[in-house]
């Protein structure tokens, strides 16, 4: 553990010189490992080689006394001569078979381990010289030996390559660190406590002068030259920080008073300017106001009149019609007029119910009566006026507030807010299904206060958060929604309480924020 510790403060301390000597054992020992494995192949082509000659000696000497012996039937000498070749370096096992079904055998045959097999004929001349074949000779040679021998040379090769590797990296690493790495350690050592207020120290290394500059004096100089250069520059720059803070001196007071006259330029015209965006907007909304006012007052008395004949004409029509089923209960017509004329009356006051929300949306604020009252109260108050609807679904509805809240305003509009909001959850949010929950809270801030309106209802989709106001806009038309209830929220709030109400994304539920003075300006609509 300690010699790991040594190691690695030499590594933290001296990374250059241990990567070097890392590269040098790598290439050495790669070289030394390229250099063995070819003196290996050479030695076993060597060894092969000398195992051929051999095979070659035997055929060329000991075939024809083989053959002779077994010519002549002489097992003795036949033995002898199998005995004798056996003798012969990394011969193993000698096989004869004669013609007669005859076997000699010298050795043991190897059952494990590489071989070479060889086998030779055995022929007999006679004095005619003519070739008769006695047998068959079967020679194996076993390359054991042979491994044996290269792997004890691999042992010695790679363990003195090893060795002078070691001991030529450790002597090329002390030169290096002699030479090179103390010295660059020295200027590293230099160049951290190098600091601008410590530029008079030069740098110097500890070494014999020399004639010729190397790389490192080089350095040096280097080094040291920029240190002068740096002096001088900074001298440079205290002359140029100090004509610099004269300079700002003159100018800060020149700033700051101009400053000041910008600000109050600035403030009056953003004041100007969202005072002609907020009067822009309100003459937008004013003149669609008007139109539609106008288009309200054409309406009203162009189809109010015509609807009301019809109506008692359709009332009186299905009075006469039952009086006359009555008197004969088995006219089937009387039944048909009897329905027909209740279909027309309850369109026509369906017609009439339409008209009068749609008169709602104009705001008309000379027939809205302002006066003073508690906010809070008049919620309570809301809330019992509808206790009738809220019947069937009974929603929680909860209201955080101050206590008493007084309002110089137009409660008629407050009343009409509320209602629709809540009547929206209940059919919107809620679908008239019990375990809703609806939070009222009010902040008052100043002059103004804010609204913030919340149920737990299915919510709103994405797509419907911009055309929320817009008039005629239902997700209900088939269960008698006309899509006017927040457009009428939207001018109550914008045009008679003067305020701001916009609808926030919410994960649960619907979610709306008002935005009112406390006291509105006293303004009409033309």
């Amino acid at each position: 553990m300690h010699l790991f510790q040594r190691f690695n403060e030499l590594c933290s301390r001296k990374p250059l010189g241990v990567r070097l000597l890392t590269a040098i054992l790598l290439y050495s020992s790669a070289i030394t490992l390229i250099a063995t494995g070819t003196q290996l192949w050479l030695d076993y082509r060597y060894e092969r080689s000398a195992i051929n000659e051999r095979l070659q000696q035997i055929e060329a000497s000991s075939l024809n006394s083989l053959a002779n012996s077994l010519w002549e039937i002489s097992p003795t000498q036949i033995q002898v001569q199998l005995d004798g070749l056996l003798q012969l370096p990394d011969i193993r096992y000698l096989e004869i078979r004669s013609q007669f079904g005859n076997i000699y055998t010298a050795g043991n045959k190897p059952r494990v381990g590489a071989t070479v097999e060889r086998h030779f004929e055995l022929d007999y001349s006679d004095t005619t010289n003519k070739a008769v074949k006695v047998g068959d000779l079967t020679l194996i040679v076993s390359l054991e030996e042979v491994y044996r021998r290269l792997a004890d040379k691999v042992l010695v090769i790679l363990a003195s390559q090893g060795i002078k590797t070691f001991l030529v990296s450790i002597f090329i690493l002390t030169l290096f660190n002699q030479l090179v790495t103390r010295h660059l350690s020295t200027m590293a050592a230099y160049a951290r406590r190098l600091r601008l207020d410590q530029l008079d120290t030069p740098l110097i290394l500890k070494r014999k002068p020399r004639e010729k500059e190397d790389e490192l004096s080089q350095v040096v100089t280097s080094m040291n030259h920029m240190r002068q250069s740096m002096l001088t520059d900074i001298g440079k720059r205290k002359e140029a920080e100090r004509s610099l803070a004269r300079l700002n001196a003159e100018l800060e007071q020149r700033v700051s008073e101009r400053t000041q006259a910008l600000e109050q330029s600035n403030e009056e015209l953003r004041a100007t300017l969202e005072k002609l965006q907020e009067t822009q907007q309100q003459l937008v909304e004013s003149k669609k106001l008007a139109a539609l006012g106008g288009l309200v007052a054409g309406v009203a008395h162009e189809i109010n009149t015509p609807i009301g004949i019809g109506y008692t004409a359709a009332s009186f029509l299905a009075d006469q019609a039952e009086l006359y089923q009555q008197q004969h209960p088995d006219n089937s017509l009387a039944g048909t007029a009897v329905e027909s004329s209740q279909l027309i009356c309850e369109n026509l006051e369906r017609a009439a119910q339409l008209i009068s929300a749609f008169k709602l949306v104009s705001v008309d604020q000379a027939s809205e009566q302002r006066r003073r009252f508690d906010l809070i109260q008049y919620i309570d108050e809301i809330q019992r006026s509808l206790k009738p609807k809220l019947k069937q679904s009974n929603p929680d509805i909860t209201v955080h507030g101050p206590e008493q809240l007084m309002l110089d305003s137009y409660p008629g509009g407050f009343y009409q807010i509320f209602t629709n909001l809540i009547l929206n959850s209940l059919l919107h949010g809620f679908d008239n299904q019990p375990g809703g929950k609806i939070t009222i809270e009010i902040k008052s801030y100043g002059n103004r206060m804010l609204i913030d309106y919340r149920d737990n209802g299915v919510g709103i989709a994405d797509g419907w958060l911009k055309k929320l106001f817009e008039p005629f806009m239902t997700t209900r038309r088939n269960q008698g929604c006309s899509g006017l209830g927040m457009h009428i929220v939207y001018n109550l709030v914008s045009q008679l309480l003067q305020g701001q109400i916009v609808c926030l994304p919410s994960e649960h539920g619907a979610h709306f924020q008002i935005d009112l003075p406390l006291t509105p300006e006293l303004t009409s609509v033309d």
